[in-house]
């Protein structure tokens, strides 16, 4: 067992009350982010004199017990139980703090499901959150955090640029000391980065050198040692660098990191699945062979969770890995809508004590339908406070004055209750309620119950957590007596008689321990292994091949998984590279379309180097406009991985595809959907066109995406591309976007619209839209005031 660090207290006033009466400017808690050990005493500081408070168990309904501060405006409340508690002064919650177990009980336990994403190198920095616990220390604080939340697995940040500035060079400053914090805590570290160093010598965000890839992911294995428990190679790369490309320099990061014994190779997170386009051609890409899980990211409902896993796991059984433990390494819900108030930090709003309970709920739901579906490890996102969306979506299992939420609480809980234990299934209930069986180690079983409310049924956001859905449920067990937990860990007794356990089930989850002898009426899907792939006979992965095509001549679309050839024939630059440390002799080989310039003879290829050719692609006459290139080096008679390049013959579509003209100019056919403060549709009769007018008064968070809405007898069914015409003014002079989208079954880019008309054509998927009767074209501006003008849209099917 590594050894556990003291907790360093700091008493400093956080909470701040408002409202005239009020019994007290400040109320502050005296332990780090307001969470306390149980059996330790809890001391409340910044009181009004004399004045009256109670305090309240965390649905601040019900009041333990009525108190007052003494003449220094200091109260000492007795030992409290494991719970999340509220202290109120004149009907307002003043304060809230969690009472945890001693971490010397926690079981931290490195097959555990449970994880959280703390991204503490970047969104645990000094001036990100109010911190004065550990002499203003917010890593430490943290990490300490994290530890008494029971919560085994992190997931963490890099940036690759800061921590190997030149080649051979290395700077890990923090990172590395939020490694060993994490580590000394019994914590094993997940760590993502995005980006790579310049001397990587990337291009357009992936590199180009994939021994430099190879080398600096070994440096990291390296360097950071038993500290790190493995390394996830890119962030949400869909929509950002061509699949080819991602897959290629995956690859080499494979290579990298296998110098470190049994650390498991990650790739990256795909966000929700998406881009099915960008799944499957990563696979085509045989970019599974060379990672020892499979990871992906969502924060979608929770009925939507089945589809997403089957999707993934059907795609590895494929390749012979079905039995591959999937991860998610960002989960989380936006189901409580944008934040209503405001936060400790300007400009970055906070959840409202509704909203922040509505997350608690989601937390655990998600993570045992998650393990239902045979998930074998999830990360919350995100435990430190963080904002998005101009400040309006407030994530973090902390607040920005550094103390903890019901959310924290409710994965605390979880830990306490689940962390070694193994899902069996769902045990069928009445309607309304569900429950869920687990078993544990010592051969005693947990069931998890409550009653279903919009949480579990995902309908919209701003999802109210309110009312209870109380009702009873029957659990069957021997007569006696057994330990129920509620959400945030408050424990309590209930007894079984005559064979039934009867149990009060509302929205939010709580546990029995101690049963025996059940059995699931569903049963959970089993969780896969971290499995590395073994290469065939006949394979010699450390061939790499990697295509660059000309910019000229093909441009990279939908969702960067196929390359557009705008013209007749497409210039590419073909590039192979042996990662081994033997010299190898072979070519490159060619399916599914004719490319000049490959050499027909062998030619060799030293270790830790490649050999690249100027070629051309040169379409067949075939009637279809739909092409895969499939590039494989065969070398000292092995076959390398493949590389997978969909084509779309641009040119050759347009000139014959048939063209359907939509309702585009009914002024009626437009819906609102923005962030602007003003809006305004209308016909522009000068430029016979739809004009949109918006301004914004806030500093960022600036996107217009109005909905068209498909008029009668209209349909997407067939539709292959989307054309229109678009252009903008700003009260800029650079009049720049730093987005455009066509959103229609994902967000599908397009060149931002200048100052002139232009015209757009933008591929649509082909899974999924025959059924929608909306899509939004827009853009996310740089200024404040936008005019958008669209005409011509159209539909292009194949003849």
């Amino acid at each position: 067992m590594l050894p556990m660090r003291p907790l360093i207290v700091v008493v400093v006033a956080l909470t701040v009350c408002v409202g005239a009466g009020t019994a007290c400017a400040a109320v502050s808690i005296d332990a780090p982010g307001h969470v306390c050990i149980e059996g330790s005493v809890v001391t409340l500081r910044g009181g009004e004199a004399n004045a009256e408070f109670s305090l309240a168990t965390w649905r601040g309904r019900r009041a333990v017990r009525t108190f007052a501060f003494g003449g220094d405006g200091t109260a000492t409340l007795p030992k409290l139980p494991t719970g999340y508690y509220h202290v109120f002064t004149g009907g307002v919650s003043v304060a809230t703090f969690a009472v945890v177990p001693p971490p010397e009980t926690r079981v931290f336990d490195h097959d555990s499901f449970y994880g959280v994403d703390s991204a503490q190198s970047w969104l645990a920095k000094k001036d990100k959150f109010l911190c004065p616990w550990n002499d203003g220390g917010t890593f430490r604080t943290v990490s300490d955090l994290i530890q008494l939340a029971g919560v085994p697995h992190v997931r963490e940040r890099i940036s690759p640029g800061d921590v190997y500035p030149k080649k051979g060079v290395a700077n890990l400053s923090h990172y590395l000391y939020n490694a060993k914090l994490l580590r000394d805590r019994r914590i094993k570290v997940s760590d993502v980065f995005a980006g790579l160093p310049r001397w990587v010598a990337a291009r357009k965000g992936m590199a180009t050198d994939l021994v430099a890839v190879r080398d600096f992911c070994a440096s990291l294995a390296t360097d950071f040692g038993d500290c790190m428990g493995d390394f996830e190679f890119w962030n949400e790369p869909e929509g950002h660098c061509a699949v080819w490309d991602y897959a290629a320099a995956m690859k080499a990061a494979y290579f990298g990191f296998r110098t470190s014994p049994g650390m498991p190779v990650v790739p990256a997170g795909l966000t929700d699945m998406s881009a099915g386009f960008y799944l499957r051609t990563l696979f085509d890409n045989d970019a599974p062979k060379f990672a020892d899980v499979f990871n992906f990211h969502t924060y979608r409902p929770i009925p939507d969770y089945s589809k997403l896993v089957g999707a993934s796991r059907e795609l590895l059984r494929r390749l012979g890995l079905g039995d591959r433990a999937i991860w998610l390494t960002e989960i989380g819900t936006n189901m409580e809508g944008h934040s209503r108030e405001d936060g400790a930090i300007p400009g970055q709003k906070a959840h409202s004590p509704e909203q922040e309970l509505v997350v608690a709920e989601f937390c655990p739901k998600s993570l045992i339908a998650m393990q239902m579906e045979g998930v074998a490890r999830t990360y919350f996102f995100v435990f430190c406070p963080y904002n998005e969306r101009g400040g309006n979506k407030d994530w973090g299992m902390m607040r920005r004055d550094g103390t903890v939420k019901p959310v924290y609480a409710a994965m605390g809980t979880l830990t306490r209750e689940l962390v070694s234990a193994k899902i069996v299934g769902e045990i069928k209930m009445d309607e309304g309620a569900k429950a869920f069986l687990f078993s544990q180690p010592d051969g005693t079983q947990t069931v998890a119950f409550w009653s279903v409310s919009p949480v579990d049924s995902g309908d919209g956001e701003g999802v109210k957590p309110t009312p209870d859905f109380a009702l009873e449920v029957r659990i069957p067990a021997a007569d006696g007596t057994y330990r129920v937990s509620d959400m945030c860990g408050m424990r309590s007794r209930a007894t079984a008689k005559g064979g039934t356990l009867v149990l009060a089930a509302t929205r939010f989850p709580s546990y029995v321990s101690g049963l025996r002898g059940l059995t699931a009426d569903i049963s959970a899907k089993p969780a896969g292994k971290i499995l590395p792939y073994v290469p065939a006979a006949d394979e010699d992965l450390s061939i790499v091949v990697r295509v660059e095509p000309d910019e000229r001549d093909f441009a990279i679309t939908r969702t960067k998984t196929r390359a557009s050839l705008r013209e007749e024939t497409g210039r590419m630059r073909v590039f192979a590279w042996n990662l081994g440390g033997e010299p190898k002799t072979g070519v490159v080989e060619v399916a599914g379309g004719r490319i000049d310039g490959l050499p027909k003879e062998p030619f060799v290829l030293g270790p830790s180097t490649s050999a690249v050719f100027e070629c051309t692609y040169v379409p067949d006459e075939s009637s279809d406009f739909e092409r895969n290139l499939v590039f494989r080096g065969r070398f000292n008679g092995k076959m390398g991985s493949r590389l997978s390049m969909p084509v779309w013959l641009d040119r050759k579509f347009l000139a014959t595809c048939e063209t359907t003209p939509l309702a585009w100019n009914n002024v009626e056919s437009w819906r609102r959907n923005d962030s602007a403060r003003t809006f305004r549709k209308s016909w522009d009769s000068a430029e016979c066109a739809m004009r949109f007018d918006f301004e914004w008064t806030g500093p960022d968070n600036r996107w217009c995406y109005p909905y068209y809405c498909l008029a009668d007898g209209e349909t997407l069914e067939g539709a292959r591309m989307i054309s229109f015409e678009v252009k903008s003014t700003q009260d800029k002079v650079e009049n720049d976007h730093s987005r455009a989208y066509v959103m229609l079954g994902g967000n599908l880019a397009y060149a931002p619209p200048t100052g002139s008309w232009e015209k757009r054509y933008v591929e649509l998927p082909q899974d999924g839209i025959a059924d929608l009767r909306e899509f939004r074209i827009g853009v996310n501006p740089r200024g404040h005031k936008l005019t958008l003008w669209i005409r011509n849209v159209s539909l292009l099917k194949k003849q």
